[in-house]
């Protein structure tokens, strides 16, 4: 029986010294030092082997913008992973290479392409929790289904502001608590009574660091909460293990 694996496409940043890597076999090596809980480290995708490509050309800041070359980048990093029974993203700005209307079988560019499956979960609003408010507006501005969505960023919140940055591998003046923080301090206020995000039916969480924080999200939501991590994981027959992965009940700082 041939083995499920995950092909996972990164961003192009300079904290990467290869292009290219497999990781499957445990304890291979990783291509960042990331904890588990990031998708660049492997021991995340427990029981899967993981196949990653770097999209040279899709730095953090041309991504974002939707720059054409940043695209370009995508589509040359998949064809590397072409042999993965299933490719993700480490960004939910790939969405942008929706845009082009290549088929991309076996391709999840964002977990915003998630966003149909949220629209059967409930007939109300869908929230989308995202890095950028403003960025993600703008992607999603032409969407069948932008009347529907209730976008609430984190661009406000310390170490948020300053994940969209080339440099944000190396620190960038964020940690896993100040990131875990600036989440609870913008569910606290909108799903509170009269909050934006109160009464969705469903919620999406657009940046690949969200799934690391799922768990505590889920503390001020009743909503189903979708991302390509936990999809991954079940698709992949991993499931989605509580006890490893993605925020696998870790206390904060640990």
């Amino acid at each position: 029986m041939t083995a499920r694996t995950l092909g996972v496409i990164l961003c192009d940043l300079d904290s990467y010294a290869v292009d290219d890597i497999d990781c499957v076999v445990p304890g291979a090596p990783a291509i960042s030092a990331n904890p588990v809980g990031f998708f660049e480290n492997p021991a995340s995708w427990p029981g899967i082997p993981v196949s990653y490509a770097v999209a040279r050309g899709a730095r953090v800041e041309r991504l974002v913008a939707g720059d054409p070359a940043a695209i370009d980048a995508f589509w040359r990093a998949r064809e590397r992973l072409a042999h993965c029974s299933l490719i993700i993203t480490d960004c939910g700005f790939f969405y942008y290479a929706r845009q082009s209307g290549l088929p991309a079988a076996n391709t999840l560019t964002s977990s915003l392409d998630l966003l149909p499956i949220a629209a059967t979960l409930t007939s109300g609003r869908i929230g989308v929790l995202t890095v950028s408010a403003p960025l993600a507006a703008r992607m999603l501005a032409s969407d069948p289904l932008s009347p529907r969505l209730t976008i609430v960023g984190l661009e406000d919140q310390p170490g948020w502001d300053g994940i969209l940055t080339d440099d944000h591998a190396y620190g960038n003046g964020w940690d896993l608590d100040t990131l875990r923080g600036g989440v609870e301090a913008v569910l606290e206020r909108e799903c509170a009574p009269g909050g934006r995000l109160a009464e969705v039916g469903a919620l999406v969480l657009e940046c690949t660091l969200l799934p690391e924080f799922r768990r505590t999200i889920a503390q001020y939501t009743a909503a189903p909460i979708l991302d390509i991590a936990s999809f991954a994981l079940s698709a992949l027959g991993a499931g989605f293990d509580a006890g490893a992965g993605f925020d696998a009940g870790r206390e904060p700082g640990s």
